[in-house]
């Protein structure tokens, strides 16, 4: 018997989109892709396993249908259909296109129509029906040769199981809805009678008909059951024309899917898809049989080689991508000269890397060259994984493994050349070319310096504050009445909420919280709380930093060897591993102490670099807010200006409290926080908080303007831009789930922040790279953390090194408001900053 599948298209959109609702998928751009992947996976699915002789996939029309003509109030509280669903829709329509199905909407009438009507034509011409469906609607049309097939419970629903899901049979699922109703379309049924009582009054009578003759308590509703029957029932008779073998699926158009699911950013359906089957990668061993002469000049005729190094070996090259050949170390002079070639732009993967490998070698790269792992990152931020394989599959949609150089070589000329357009087309090649790519030879070298640290002083340190855990564990162990384990969450939950019988906040899946959020809430509660919340710090500062640096640190040089991640964070700023230093607590008493541990060699000074307030610089910049403006000119303290603005108290007359409330406020604003986060951070009523923004605002309009306008670019464009141009997609900001786009909104105020901080620093560190090398001066840039700088210099140039390091800091990029730069040298970082 033929076969003739029938897809509802709107509810398999819906559902798949729905499924994946508090975690939406998103490609690259920012679009949510839910609805169209689950669409592509169950279209492919069904074509490939019921292979339909027939086929139709069926969309609802846009406009109204008779339904809506009978009862105004049909499906009138259905919520909205959420904006990205709707984009969804011309991606599906595109799909099943080009698996060559056909597609109809007919106007006037619902998908479940124009379903009910082909499974009707279906079935009188012999045809086995199946209706691809999550939709119990659907389910009145099963008869011994229609059945629903629910792609998502994969089961198939027969008269049989239609009768055991419902407790009916098919045909009476009409007369169902017309007593019981349906709160999804808004048909009203008979008043007072639910599932239960519908479902018995159809096993008693039958049918509606009959019930309404024979039950007198529904007489009076007789017109309003009947209505619901009508807008219930599936017109099986709708004005459709069409041949039989016009529904005959057409041959695929595989390079139109391949189009489409690149586009998507859809690498497992690619990889199925007979096109998008990588090439062979062909291995040619040496070109010992060439001059170097020869070998460079065909890579200059092309301009661009991917490059990766393999230890005793040597270096991998390919122009094509398909063929890559070895040049072995002994032959050095052809090696130099790819390398050090100014017309020949080097491609590979993490070219940091590649410079401190081949730094011992004696070899090194010249630019132009290009670190897909750069590029990769700024066309998505917001990815985690920068490998070579991952990056293939973001940027080639091809799902391979890369484990040899030889491999890396070959892919890195393809990479580059996808990459190349997707940046210009993002406007992202100026962020390349001007910030990120110069920064690579810094950071290598500064990995390669590294920092020095006092050993001894690190492990003394250590003691001491072992010695204070372990009197502040005896107080709480006497303040709790008993010894425990302070560092056992259930431990200390049973002391706390138990025990001590105090307030208890969230709860977990293993029970109440007792994060350092719950517990700063309970500091007023019980004089334990504080104690614990100290015991916690100094463990973590033991345990994380104290104890490991020193045995992580050069056993003769005494120094740490950070790795600085370029593409670490989404904002743009570096974040640093191995050890992480950016996290090292640097502020407070405890703070000094261990910047005390970080010191200067022999001979040698630090200097210590911090912008201060740049983000409320920039922040002045981007709003163009005259008072923010004038404030900053005038070298006034901006939380003093803020603090009167929003208490309305002259500045001769503002606290350290009152500024310190200001200071929250401004840090609030530009971390994207509303009145409930304000007054969560400052521990206030909200609506003290709401009135501290709306005096903020009053005070600086040109924040509120900006703000809105930045919120309106980012829900329109699905991203924001920092001042170098640098791109921050911003998912969710069209969800319908309200934590999401809140989160997305605190997203998109604080990235243009953040992130063009993170230009402007780097910025500094390209032009005091520079000064450095034309100065000759000994020693360079260590570390980058946060908004400081510190670079270890000799003792007896650190003056004229300290006015230029200010100088390019504070000229770094041009604002509408000075950039100020607060600057200290010592032989410790402690006394430098």
């Amino acid at each position: 018997m033929s076969r003739l599948v029938l897809v509802d298209a709107h509810s398999v959109l819906y559902r798949s989109f729905f499924a994946f609702i508090r975690n939406p998928l998103r490609n690259s751009r920012g679009m949510n892709t839910s609805g169209i992947f689950g669409f592509a996976n169950t279209l492919r699915k069904v074509l490939r396993e019921l292979k339909p002789d027939y086929c139709a996939v069926v969309f609802d029309a846009p406009g109204r249908t008779f339904r809506d003509e009978l009862y105004s109030e049909y499906k009138a509280q259905r919520p909205k259909v959420p904006a990205e669903l709707i984009h969804s829709v011309p991606y599906a329509k595109a799909l099943v296109q080009a698996w060559g199905v056909k597609i109809f909407e007919i106007p006037g009438y619902e998908a479940d129509d124009v379903i009910g009507t082909f499974a009707r034509l279906g079935a009188e011409k012999g045809l086995e029906v199946v209706i691809v469906s999550s939709d119990k609607d659907l389910l009145q049309l099963v008869s011994r040769t229609v059945s629903v097939y629910d792609p998502y419970r994969e089961k198939y629903y027969g008269v049989d199981d239609v009768k055991d899901k419902l407790g009916i049979f098919p045909e009476q699922v009409p007369d169902y809805l017309a007593l019981a109703g349906d709160a999804v379309d808004n048909i009203p049924g008979v008043p007072g009678i639910g599932p239960k009582r519908a479902q018995s009054i159809l096993l008693k009578h039958g049918s509606l008909e009959v019930a309404l003759q024979r039950e007198a308590r529904l007489q009076p509703y007789l017109d309003l059951a009947l209505l619901s029957r009508r807008l219930a029932k599936i017109d099986t008779a709708a004005g459709i024309e069409v041949e039989l073998e016009s529904l005959i699926p057409g041959k695929p158009d595989k390079n139109r899917l391949v189009q489409l699911y690149q586009e998507l950013e859809f690498s497992s359906l690619l990889r199925e898809t007979d096109e998008a089957v990588p090439p062979q990668i062909e291995v040619v061993n040496t070109v010992l049989d060439r001059t170097a002469e020869q070998f460079v000049g065909e890579l200059q005729k092309t301009g661009v080689a991917g490059i990766a190094w393999e230890p005793e070996r040597g270096l991998w090259v390919s122009v094509s991508g398909e063929k890559v050949v070895l040049i072995p170390v002994e032959r050095r002079e052809i090696i130099e000269q790819i390398l050090q070639s100014a017309s020949i732009i080097k491609a590979g993967f993490d070219f940091k890397e590649l410079i401190k490998i081949l730094r011992p070698h004696r070899l090194k790269i010249v630019p132009p060259f290009f670190d897909n792992c750069i590029g990769a990152w700024l066309i998505d931020p917001n990815r985690k994984r920068f490998n070579p394989a991952d990056i293939i599959g973001q940027i080639l949609h091809q799902s391979v493994e890369v484990r040899m150089p030889s491999e890396q070589a070959g892919w890195a000329v393809r990479v580059y050349h996808s990459l190349i357009p997707e940046l210009l087309a993002r406007s992202l090649s100026s962020v390349y070319d001007r910030l990120e790519m110069p920064l690579v030879p810094i950071l290598a070298q500064m990995e390669e310096r590294g920092v020095k640290i006092d050993v001894e002083f690190f492990r003394s340190l250590e003691k001491d504050l072992r010695g204070q855990l372990r009197a502040i564990e005896s107080k709480i162990w006497q303040l709790a009445g008993r010894q425990f384990n302070i560092s056992s969450p259930k431990q200390l939950r049973e002391i706390l909420f138990q025990h001590l019988k105090l307030p208890t906040g969230k709860k977990t899946k293993t029970g109440f919280s007792t994060s350092s959020e719950v517990l700063a809430s309970l500091v007023s509660e019980h004089p334990i709380v504080p104690e614990i919340l100290r015991y916690r710090e100094l463990e973590k500062l033991c345990t994380t930093y104290l104890a490991p640096l020193p045995s992580m640190a050069d056993p003769v040089s005494h120094r740490l060897h950070t790795r600085f991640n370029q593409w670490g964070t989404s904002t743009g700023r570096l974040s640093s591993s191995e050890p992480n230093l950016q996290n090292i607590p640097i502020r407070g008493e405890l703070g000094e102490k261990i910047r005390n541990g970080f010191i200067a060699d022999q001979g040698m000074v630090l200097i210590s670099a911090d912008y201060s307030q740049i983000e409320l610089r920039v922040l002045a910049h981007f709003s163009e807010d005259e008072h923010l403006i004038a404030a900053f000119q005038n070298g006034e303290d901006i939380h003093v200006a803020t603090a009167s603005a929003i208490l309305n108290i002259p500045p001769e007359q503002i606290t350290p409290e009152h500024r310190r409330i200001a200071k929250m406020v401004n840090y609030g604003l530009i971390y994207g926080m509303g009145d409930w986060g304000l007054a969560a951070r400052m521990d206030i009523p909200r609506e003290q908080a709401r009135v501290f923004m709306e005096e903020y605002f009053l005070k600086f309009p040109g924040v509120a303007r900006w703000r809105e306008r930045l919120i309106e670019e980012a829900k329109r464009d699905g991203y924001v831009r920092t001042i170098s141009g640098r791109m921050r997609p911003i998912p969710g900001i069209s969800s319908e789930i309200r934590q999401q786009v809140e989160m997305a909104l605190r997203m998109a105020l604080n990235a243009p922040m953040q992130g063009s901080a993170a230009d402007i620093m780097k910025s500094a560190m390209i032009r005091i790279d520079q000064r450095l090398q034309e100065m000759g001066v000994r020693g360079g840039m260590i570390l980058q953390i946060h908004d400081e700088l510190l670079l270890e210099v000799e003792e007896e140039k650190c003056s004229s090194v300290r006015d230029m390091v200010r100088s390019e800091m504070e000229n770094a990029w041009q604002l509408k408001v000075p950039l100020k730069v607060d600057i200290g040298v010592g032989r410790s970082w402690g006394e430098a900053h």
